[in-house]
């Protein structure tokens, strides 16, 4: 009992730690609250790492892509894809434009989602 007390001690106070972005930027002048205002290259540098904020990184981008599918008039643009897919989009993506914003990416895979639900 002991243990996983301090297990989510640590866990806490690593996601604690680590700031909160917001910021405005290149998605039409958004405010974009999270890790979502952050570089690809943060992005990918915490997955390399495999570090505390890498699932920061992961559910900032399901939870988008999810609140966009939830929002849309389209049918569910989820239905092809799967949790490890969307990460490994979103790594290609960050890996290929490092100065991008993860918000960019999310964007960029909620448009490749519609593509795929819309075509054959």
């Amino acid at each position: 009992m002991m243990v996983r007390v301090i297990m989510f001690s640590a866990i806490f106070l690593a996601a604690a730690s680590v700031p909160a972005a917001a910021e405005t930027g290149d998605d039409g002048g958004r405010l974009v609250i999270g890790q979502g205002a952050n570089s690809c290259w943060a992005w990918t540098r915490s997955h390399e790492a495999k570090a505390a904020t890498q699932g920061l990184y992961t559910q900032w981008v399901a939870g988008f892509v999810s609140g966009v599918s939830w929002e849309a008039d389209d049918p569910d643009i989820l239905t092809r894809m799967n949790f490890d897919g969307l990460m490994a989009w979103m790594n290609d993506y960050c890996k290929a434009d490092p100065l991008a914003k993860v918000t960019t990416g999310a964007a960029m895979l909620v448009q490749e989602l519609r593509a795929r639900r819309h075509g054959p």
